[in-house]
């Protein structure tokens, strides 16, 4: 339900929520320059604010190492914790596992992926990858935004758009929970704001300059903020004049904030790129001296003296010219000679750089073989590196998948709600309701779970032997346990029909085993039996 005019639903005009947002903003602004310096280095062909143009043109970069892992390190980061083929489970929570019995969980586990599998194709139309990408590029230097829509028509019903990090302010409450996300926009012309809200509430001044100047490029803000009662609410006006220009209340957080680092009261975030900016600085400006060194041992540095027999602003340095004089030496020595010895140490800034290029690779996820002439590392080697990349990163990847998937999921099924596709809106509570993403990372982060549970096992089969192992650990639960912890989906495991008529199909393979064999044992003294009857 849309709402416009000078005051909110809630009782806020207009006015406050401008000076608000203004607030934010100024706080944001301190930022600005961190998050620049690491795009200067490592993203310089960005163009912040989408004003088409780049700020600040690659003429700094002299090493590719920052750039090239940069790019890598968002599609790890994609690939670790969203993986494009994986869907998201939905699963019960640990408080209500403990007091349900072990079949009845079972059914709960799968009516809850069943809906999960309902929704998840919504999430495979291309906007959600693509979206997801564009947002991890962004998580590597400090804050990415993705924002759920609903569709135009029920033919293409949910959509995903990533907002870039430096049109967006963020605000915190008390207890440093993100509660406001202001979103400007400066290169919207008044024409596809009207575009955007047809059914929005414009002044006649605006109408009439949007038919006067419909490309004329203004500021718009786009706020969401969390109410009192949990719910949220989204508002878009103008930067200076009019009202709302709509208004729309929403039970779940209709947009989602991920940070990869964050520091304690912090609202932005830091990612793996600003922790290797003074590497990335050091292997550039090695690089670029490198670069001049070399540069000198190829041309040289060369001298002459003013004697008027050579003019070097007529004369022009390459091979095979003649330049003329009147004489090349004498008692003064050569008209022009070499002064550099040409005798600089390459290898040891090669070796420099190289020290530095690893380091820069580590600290952004870029696990990627390398042909430096040395040994390539073995397949245990890089499964050690992927396990020792889950531990270091625990904290990041948790927030990665509470900040996203957590919110990203309960919106999309109020948007499918809304157009009536998903019939239930399915709220999700941590301790009744599990959801997470079905990805590399979350399976590296439960290992140790299982391997605790399978030492136990082995303990209690080593002790008391293999067959009379189940007297201590229930398999069935077991098995439950490993597959929770392995992120199958719910809907793999059988069903009590389907145990039943599998336990009867195994004992019936049993017992024509045990026939087969009796009839093979007893085929000999068949034979002699047979025999002894034709000698008679």
């Amino acid at each position: 339900m849309a709402e416009a005019g000078t005051t909110a639903t809630d009782g806020t005009p207009v006015a406050k929520q401008r000076q608000r947002s203004k607030q934010v903003w100024n706080n944001r602004s301190g930022w600005d320059a961190l998050y620049q310096d690491a795009y200067d280095y490592v993203l310089p062909n960005r163009r912040p604010g989408g004003q088409g143009k780049s700020k600040h043109p690659a003429q700094m970069i002299f090493d590719m190492t920052g750039p090239s892992s940069a790019m890598h390190c968002a599609g790890e980061i994609q690939r670790q914790v969203f993986p494009v083929s994986s869907p998201f489970i939905c699963e019960t929570g640990p408080l209500l596992a403990q007091r349900l019995p072990a079949d009845q969980k079972k059914v709960l586990d799968r009516a809850l992926n069943g809906v999960a599998s309902f929704v998840y194709p919504f999430f495979k139309t291309g906007d959600f990858d693509t979206s997801m990408h564009e947002m991890c590029t962004d998580l590597t230097i400090g804050t990415g935004v993705l924002l759920p829509l609903k569709g135009p028509s029920i033919n293409d019903p949910l959509r995903f758009v990533c907002i870039s990090q430096d049109e967006v302010a963020i605000a915190q409450d008390a207890w440093a929970r993100i509660n406001y996300v202001s979103w400007k926009r400066m290169n919207l012309g008044r024409e596809a704001i009207i575009e955007a809200w047809p059914k929005g509430e414009f002044s006649d001044s605006f109408r009439k300059a949007a038919v006067a100047k419909p490309y004329e490029e203004i500021t718009v803000y786009q706020d969401f903020y969390r109410l009192p009662d949990g719910r949220w609410r989204f508002c878009a006006y103008l930067e200076k004049d009019g009202g709302f220009i709509v208004q729309e209340t929403y039970r779940t957080q209709p947009i989602a904030v991920a940070r990869f680092y964050r520091w304690p009261g912090e609202a932005y975030g830091r990612g793996p790129v600003l922790f290797a900016l003074p590497t990335i600085k050091t292997a550039n400006k090695a690089q670029e001296l490198a670069l001049k060194a070399a540069a000198i041992q190829l041309l040289g540095i060369w001298g002459f003296r003013a004697g008027g027999t050579f003019n070097p602003d007529t004369v022009r340095v390459g091979p095979g010219e003649f330049w003329p004089m009147q004489s090349t030496g004498g008692v003064l020595g050569p008209d022009v000679q070499r002064l550099d010895p040409a005798s600089g140490r390459l290898d040891i800034a090669r070796m420099v750089i190289s020290n530095q290029q690893s380091q820069i690779r580590e600290a952004l996820l870029d696990t990627r073989v390398f042909d430096d002439g040395g040994t390539p590392a073995s397949a245990s080697e890089m499964a050690l590196i992927a396990q020792q990349n889950a531990k270091v990163h625990l904290g990041a990847y948790g927030r990665l998948n509470r900040e996203t998937v957590a919110v990203i999921v309960p919106r999309a099924m109020e948007i499918l709600n809304e157009w009536g596709i998903l019939p239930n809106l399915m709220s999700f509570n941590e301790l009744l309701v599990s959801m997470h993403i079905n990805s590399p990372m979350a399976a590296a982060l439960k290992a140790d779970q299982l391997m605790a549970a399978q030492n136990y096992y082995n303990l209690a089969a080593t002790l008391l032997g293999p067959d009379r192992a189940n007297e201590k650990v229930s398999v069935d639960r077991f098995l439950d346990h490993a597959r929770q912890v392995l992120l199958v989906p719910p809907d793999l495991a059988t069903t009590p029909e389907e145990e039943q008529q599998a336990v009867a199909d195994n004992t019936k393979r049993q017992e024509q085993a045990m026939l087969a064999e009796a009839a093979v044992k007893a085929a000999p003294n068949m034979v002699n039996a047979v025999a002894q009857a034709e000698a008679a």
